[in-house]
């Protein structure tokens, strides 16, 4: 008996199958690595904020690594709740793995919402609320919406679970930031320009 795929699973096969190429692999594949991607761009945003704005931006970039851990922590929590499976746990059969197929899943085999879509769009909602600067709002979108891609295209999410991420993270974002902005509002910059 055949099984139509749901739009969700047609997307998903659609980037991970349809966009296969050598960079996309290597490009991908990197950015949505915490040690050789995530911490070092986190590190290297606190110091530049730190050297730009010093006490207060020692403290905004204290906060954004803080909003980053406990959104990890958040997104945890919610996977467990949910108990979503990942598309390498269900369609490994089908789907393109940059990675042991006898492991199938490198991480845990529940997806919703996804970590990485959370993280990034929680931590650049934050520091875009603190820094209203047009390239940085933009830098900010495209490198979340970049990694968001990447967690599809390397068959670690569904696209809903990285919708779900990247709502939670701009909500949760946000909301830590009015709340900082609230508690904070003499040692935190606060810079607008076009």
């Amino acid at each position: 008996m055949e099984t139509t795929l749901d739009l969700n699973e047609t997307i998903l096969l659609w980037v991970n199958q349809g966009w296969a190429n050598s960079i996309f692999d290597a490009f991908f594949y990197w950015i949505s690595e915490k040690y050789t991607f995530s911490f070092p761009l986190l590190a290297l945003i606190w110091i530049t904020l730190g050297l730009k704005f010093g006490k207060k931006g020692w403290l905004l970039g204290g906060l954004m690594i803080l909003v980053t851990a406990t959104g990890d922590a958040v997104g945890n929590a919610l996977k467990h709740y949910f108990q979503h499976p990942r598309p390498c746990l269900l369609l490994s059969d089908v789907i393109r793995m940059h990675y042991s197929e006898s492991t199938q899943c490198l991480t845990s085999t529940t997806g919703m919402p996804s970590n990485h879509a959370l993280n990034f769009f929680a931590t650049f909602c934050f520091i875009s609320f603190f820094i209203r600067v047009r390239w940085v709002i933009i830098c900010s979108i495209l490198l979340s919406t970049l990694v968001a891609i990447s967690r599809v295209y390397l068959a670690q999410h569904y696209p809903a679970q990285i919708l779900a991420g990247t709502v939670i993270g701009c909500i949760y974002g946000l909301s830590i930031a009015y709340l900082c902005r609230f508690y904070f509002k003499k040692h935190l910059p606060y810079v607008t320009k076009p």
